[in-house]
C-alpha cells in the first residue's frame, strides 16, 4: 500500500505508518519519529539521527509547538494546520510545503525534518542540517603563490555561501536538483542570470535531470553524463576546486554546477584554453602571467612529444644527429638487450608508477617516495645496462613537462597522447608522428562541450578576450566569453 502512495495521507496515523515501512523502522535505529501534542491537535516529526542540529530542532520546532495553549488551533481547518504551525511557532528558515512522500523522504534523508499535523494533507520540511563537515582549508591541486587561498568542502551549502561572497549579485541564480537512481545526490546549479545563455542552461539541466545511474555521488561522475564525447581525451568540462576561479567562470557566462559532498566546482561549457589557464596567470602583471603560460605550454609539449621525436630521429632519421651525438647514442645503445621502443615504454611506465605511488602514499611519505625511488630506479637501471643514458635523461625531462599540466584530468589524457605519439615514432617516423597529431587536432576540433566548440575561440574563430595563448593587459578584457548571451 504504501509503495502505491504518492501524496500524503489527512490521517496522521497512515502517514506515519507509510514512513515506518519505507525507513525500515524501528529496525533502523536512525530514524527519528516524534508524536507530540500541539495545542488542540496531534502532530509529528520525522528526521535522521545525526543529519540534523537536535538543539535546532528543539528550540525552534518541538518547544514552541508543544508550548502552545490546549485551544490553540481549534478554529483552524484540518487542512490548514500545519500552515497555522509554520505562522505561529516554527522559527527556522527556510521552509516548504510538501505532499508528495517520495520528495519528502528525499528531502529528510539530506538532513532536513518534516513536521506533520493530524487531518492535514500536508508536510512543513524544514532546514536542519547539522551533521559534521570538514571547515574550509586551502588548495591541494590548484596551489598559488598569489591570490586567495579557499577552497571547497564538501558540504553543498558552504560552497555555495563561498561563491556568493564573491559574486554579490542579485543575477546570482542557485537551483537545486536531485540526480541519480536510487541513490539520490542533490546538485546544486548556479548562473548569472542575463550573462549565460539559456539554451545551455537548459541542456545542462535537461542532462542532469536525464541522469538514471543509481551512484551518481560525485562531480566526476556527474561529469561524465554532461559530456557529449565520451570517447574523447580531453575533458569537456573543466573542474575547481577555488571559489574565486569559479566566480570567473561565472562572469564568463559559464554554469556552475556543484554536487553535494564533492569539494570541486565543474564549469560548463569550457574550452581546451580553459583548462591550460591557472589562477595564478590573472592574479601577477600581464608580462608575468604571459611568461608563466608560454613555460606551462613549452613543457606540455615537451611531455606529449619529445619520447616520440627522440624514436624516430633515432630509428629512421639519423642524419639529424651529428655523428659524435650518433656514435655515442648506439655505443651506450649497444649494451641494452631490449628493443629501444620497448625500453622507453618501460622506462615511461616506471615513471608513471613512481608518480601514482608518491601521490597515493600516505602523508609526507609520498615525497620522499618520489626521491627515492627516482633515484635508486634510474641509476640501477643505467648501471645494470638495461636503459642507456641519453633515455633515461628523455623520459625524465618528459615526466617534468607533464608536471606542467594544470589540470590533472587533462595530465591523464596527455599520457595517452605521448603513448600513441611514441608509437608512432617507431612505427613511421616524424611523418607519421606529423599524421597522428593532424588525426587528433581533427577530432579535437570537432569536440564540443555542452554544444560549443571545445577548440573556440581559435576555431572556429568567435569574439573574445585577448586572453588564450597570450594574456594581455586586462584593462583589454572586457568582452563576455562567446557562450555567454551578449545583448542585441
Amino acid at each position: 500500500m504504501c509503495g502505491e502512495a504518492i501524496t500524503l495521507s489527512a490521517v496522521l496515523e497512515r502517514n506515519l505508518q507509510c514512513f515506518r515501512e519505507r525507513l525500515c523502522a524501528p529496525d533502523n535505529a536512525d530514524v527519528l519519529l516524534r508524536r507530540f501534542r500541539s495545542g488542540a491537535f496531534e502532530s509529528a516529526l520525522l528526521a535522521i539521527d545525526g543529519m540534523t542540529d537536535a538543539r535546532r530542532i528543539d528550540e525552534n520546532i518541538l518547544k514552541p509547538c508543544m508550548d502552545l495553549p490546549a485551544s490553540a488551533g481549534e478554529e483552524v481547518e484540518p487542512a490548514q494546520r500545519v500552515a497555522f504551525l509554520m505562522a505561529h511557532a516554527v522559527s527556522i528558515l527556510p521552509m516548504k510545503l510538501k505532499d508528495n512522500i517520495d520528495e519528502i523522504l528525499s528531502d529528510v534523508l539530506s538532513g532536513q525534518c518534516a513536521l506533520l499535523c493530524e487531518g492535514c494533507s500536508m508536510a512543513c520540511v524544514m532546514d536542519t542540517r547539522g551533521f559534521e563537515k570538514r571547515a574550509v582549508g586551502r588548495p591541494e591541486t590548484e596551489k598559488v603563490v598569489l591570490g586567495p587561498h579557499e577552497s571547497f568542502g564538501e558540504s553543498i551549502r558552504t560552497n555555495i555561501t563561498l561563491v556568493r561572497r564573491i559574486v554579490q549579485r542579485e543575477e546570482l541564480v542557485t537551483e537545486f536538483l536531485t540526480v541519480g537512481g536510487r541513490m539520490k545526490t542533490r546538485c546544486a546549479l548556479l548562473y548569472l542570470r542575463g550573462t549565460a545563455d539559456e539554451t545551455l542552461i537548459a541542456r545542462i539541466r535537461r542532462r542532469l535531470t536525464a541522469i538514471d545511474y543509481d551512484f551518481a555521488l560525485t562531480t566526476g561522475e556527474v561529469e561524465q553524463f554532461i559530456e557529449e564525447h565520451p570517447l574523447s581525451l580531453i575533458p569537456q568540462c573543466v573542474r575547481t576546486e577555488r571559489p574565486d576561479r569559479a566566480a570567473s567562470f561565472l562572469a564568463e557566462g559559464q554554469i556552475l554546477v556543484l554536487t553535494d559532498g564533492s569539494p570541486e566546482a565543474l564549469g560548463a561549457p569550457s574550452t581546451i584554453w580553459h583548462q591550460l589557464h591557472t589562477p595564478d596567470d590573472a592574479s601577477v602583471r600581464w608580462q608575468y602571467g604571459t611568461f608563466l603560460r608560454l613555460v606551462r605550454l613549452l613543457g606540455i609539449a615537451i611531455h606529449v612529444l619529445l619520447p616520440g621525436v627522440y624514436l624516430a630521429l633515432l630509428r629512421f632519421h639519423q642524419e639529424l644527429f651529428s655523428p659524435m651525438m650518433l656514435a655515442s647514442v648506439y655505443e651506450s645503445g649497444s649494451r641494452v638487450p631490449i628493443p629501444i621502443y620497448l625500453e622507453a615504454l618501460l622506462m615511461m611506465l616506471a615513471f608513471n608508477l613512481i608518480s601514482e605511488a608518491s601521490l597515493r602514499a600516505p602523508g609526507s611519505m609520498g615525497n620522499a617516495l618520489g626521491i627515492v625511488s627516482g633515484l635508486i630506479l634510474g641509476q640501477s637501471a643505467v648501471s645494470a645496462d638495461i636503459v642507456s643514458p641519453l633515455l633515461l635523461i628523455v623520459v625524465a625531462v618528459s615526466g617534468l613537462g607533464g608536471f606542467c599540466v594544470p589540470e590533472y584530468a587533462l595530465s591523464i589524457g596527455l599520457k595517452i597522447v605521448q603513448l600513441i605519439v611514441l608509437t608512432a615514432g617507431a612505427l613511421g617516423g616524424l611523418y607519421l608522428i606529423a599524421l597522428v597529431l593532424l588525426v587528433l587536432g581533427c577530432a579535437l576540433c570537432c569536440t564540443q562541450s555542452v554544444g560549443s566548440p571545445l577548440t573556440a575561440p581559435v576555431t572556429p574563430p568567435r569574439r573574445a578576450n585577448p586572453d588564450i595563448l597570450l594574456r594581455l593587459p586586462l584593462r583589454w578584457q572586457k568582452a563576455r566569453a562567446f557562450f555567454a548571451k551578449h545583448d542585441s
